[in-house]
């Protein structure tokens, strides 16, 4: 005769987690920390970048458009300077074109204004360059 033989149930040995799988979500989540951060960094100096150079474009806009509305300026002009903030610029104007205006002493003269601003980086000297055209009559001159 047999005897009915009683199973128990299995119990789970397993009461937790390893050492090994707490060591190893730890490294993930330093790595994925790390990749975080470095990302934020990244992010910090292109925006100082991008920030810097909407500067100098502003700059450069304004200078084009000073130079542009000044009558003194005339054709062959190299001008340079710098601005309060540490840029510096150069101007340089040449005739494109001249015509005889309404009045034979007035010609109207195509000129264009080329302006480029300088700055310094880690990465060293970095420029920036607008151009524009103008048209003038120029004034005769007095002599006196």
């Amino acid at each position: 005769m047999r005897q009915a033989v009683q199973r128990r149930p299995r119990q789970c040995t397993e009461a937790g987690v390893s050492l090994l799988e707490i060591l190893i979500a730890v490294s993930l989540l330093g790595i994925g920390f790390t990749a975080i951060f470095s990302g934020f960094s990244t992010a910090l100096r292109t925006i100082e970048r991008v920030d810097r150079y909407a500067g100098v474009t502003d700059f450069a806009v304004n200078k084009l458009n000073e130079l542009v509305v000044d009558p003194r300026l005339e054709p062959g002009q190299e001008l340079s300077g710098v601005s309060d903030s540490g840029l510096s610029w150069q101007a340089r104007t040449e005739l494109v074109d001249q015509r005889p205006g309404t009045d034979p002493d007035h010609p109207v003269q195509l000129m264009r204004v080329e302006l480029r601003v300088f700055w310094e980086t880690s990465k060293g000297r970095q420029s920036f360059a607008l151009q524009t055209l103008k048209l003038r009559t120029p004034q005769p001159r007095v002599s006196g």
